[in-house]
Parts: structure tokens; sequence; C-alpha cells
């Protein structure tokens, strides 16, 4: 039997991690009938660029407080949000759009957030990349 050796491939760096929350804050109209305020966070998932916007993939979470701070709940709920590419420096910033999330049948008013673009998730762009080829593949997010 023929044995072939193969040299050993540099493992690459570790990727930056993904888990750390971007910070959210937001309103909504309480069971009492005055104004509530979420805190909350974005635990992103991914950003889609498609013709026709950019999108942010994430699980939000949120605690729901009433005006003098009685917690009303906390709720996770999984979404699609739009968001805009501001150029910042040699770079782009994303940057969610002000957008309605339903939290505990609740609807809450979020404001435009800013993420950190360390925290979107990226993948390898594969040897066809590398190599100066050029891939032509869909993106494997589809907004909702």
């Amino acid at each position: 039997m023929t044995v072939i050796a193969f040299r050993l491939r540099p493992r690459p760096a570790a990727p930056p991690p993904t888990d750390l929350p971007v910070p959210l804050e937001g309103t909504f109209r309480s069971p009492s009938g005055r104004t509530g305020h979420l805190v909350g966070s974005l635990r992103v998932h991914r950003l889609v660029i498609l013709p026709r916007g950019t999108f942010v993939t994430g699980v939000f979470t949120g605690e729901l407080r009433d005006h003098d701070g009685s917690l009303v709940g906390v709720d996770t709920r999984r979404a699609t949000i739009e968001a805009d590419l501001v150029r910042q420096g040699e770079g782009c910033l994303p940057v969610l759009r002000p957008f309605q999330l339903d939290l505990m049948g609740i609807t809450v008013d979020v404001a435009a957030t800013t993420i950190d673009p360390f925290l979107v998730a990226t993948s390898d762009p594969g040897p066809a990349h590398r190599a100066g080829g050029r891939r032509h593949s869909s993106p494997r997010g589809v907004p909702s």
C-alpha cells in the first residue's frame, strides 16, 4: 500500500465572536395604558445583501418594563430586519432601520441601532475567490 504524506495546513485565525449582543432600546404601549420601555439585545446571525436591500438576521431578546419600572415580561424572537450600509472610514457600517417587533403579543417600536461590523457573521469565500475566480452563489439567508 502506498502512503502519501500531505502538508499540514495552518489553522485560520479564529473568527471574531458573534455572540456579543448589540444593545436595543424601544417603547411600547403597556397594559396599564402608559408608555413602557424595552431594554434588550440582538445576537446577530448574519448580514444578507440582496439586490432589493440589506438585511440583518438574528435573535432579539427584550425585557419589557412598565412606566414605573415593574416588569411586564421577557421574550425572545428570531427576525430579519432591514438595514442600511453607511460608509465609515474605508468600510461600511450596518445600521438597523427603526422597526416594530412583536414580543409577548405587544408591538414594540425599536429605535435605529448601529451594529459593530465585527459582530456580523462572515463565511470563508472559498478557493474560487482566493484564486481570483468569481463565485455565483445566492445568499444563504432569505428575509422573512
